[in-house]
């Protein structure tokens, strides 16, 4: 008998971005942060989101749950992601969720912006640095 659990899951990393579409709106990111600090933050969340589920899922690694806090930990543990990579997701995180939930932040700016979007850039060339590893 399968795990309700399991199949949603399935079907919800299934409907997630994928690589290409995830490259072509990090554009659209870097277009916002001039102007809209704030919505480049959680859209470029967004995609780093999508691209840390990639990740995981290339690693094999099973995942019980797709809150973000969750998922950067889990792959930190798991040594997927570095401690920089790591602590500048978590720096991130605060940002993303006062946004997200209708509160005010002064802490954006956009350098913080642009280091997300490089960082998913740098995590999306990892999926193939580890294809041409294999």
């Amino acid at each position: 008998m399968t795990n309700p659990e399991d199949t949603m899951y399935s079907l919800k990393a299934e409907a997630s971005l994928q690589e290409r579409e995830i490259e072509s709106q990090l554009q659209l990111a870097k277009q916002l942060t001039t102007q809209h600090p704030e919505l480049a933050l959680l859209y470029s969340w967004s995609l780093v989101e999508a691209t840390l589920r990639l990740i995981a899922q290339k690693e094999e690694l099973s995942l019980e749950r797709f809150d973000p806090r969750y998922l950067v930990k889990k792959l930190a543990i798991e040594g997927v992601i570095s401690k920089s990579e790591y602590q500048l997701l978590m720096n991130a995180l605060p940002l993303r969720n006062s946004i997200a939930h209708g509160f005010k932040t002064t802490q954006i700016t956009q350098n913080s912006v642009y280091e997300l979007i490089e960082l998913t850039e740098q995590l999306l060339r990892s999926l193939h640095t580890a294809d041409e590893a294999d």
